[in-house]
C-alpha cells in the first residue's frame, strides 16, 4: 500500500490507519505504535531534509517506510 499523507493528518495516526486497513480492523484493535517507533519523530519525518530519511520500521508485522515527501509505504 502506498498513500500521500494528508498534511492535516499526524503521519502516526495515517500509519494507523492504513496498517488497519489491511488489517481490517479499527485503529485502537493495533498494538501501540509508540512501542516500535517514536511518534513526534515520525510525524517530524514529512519536514525532514531528504539525508535524513526515509524512516523505516516493522510494525505488526509490516514495514513501514516515511519519506520527506509524506509518502506513507506498507508492505508485507
Amino acid at each position: 500500500m502506498k498513500r500521500t499523507v494528508d498534511q492535516s493528518t499526524p503521519v502516526h495516526v495515517a500509519v494507523k490507519e492504513a496498517v488497519a486497513t489491511l488489517e481490517d480492523c479499527h485503529p485502537t484493535q493495533l498494538g501501540s505504535l509508540s512501542l516500535v517507533v517514536d511518534g513526534e519523530r515520525l510525524d517530524a519525518v514529512p519536514n525532514t531534509p531528504s539525508s535524513e530519511s526515509p524512516m523505516l520500521f516493522r510494525y505488526c508485522g509490516y514495514t513501514v517506510t516515511v519519506d520527506e515527501t509524506g509518502t506513507l509505504r506498507v508492505e508485507n
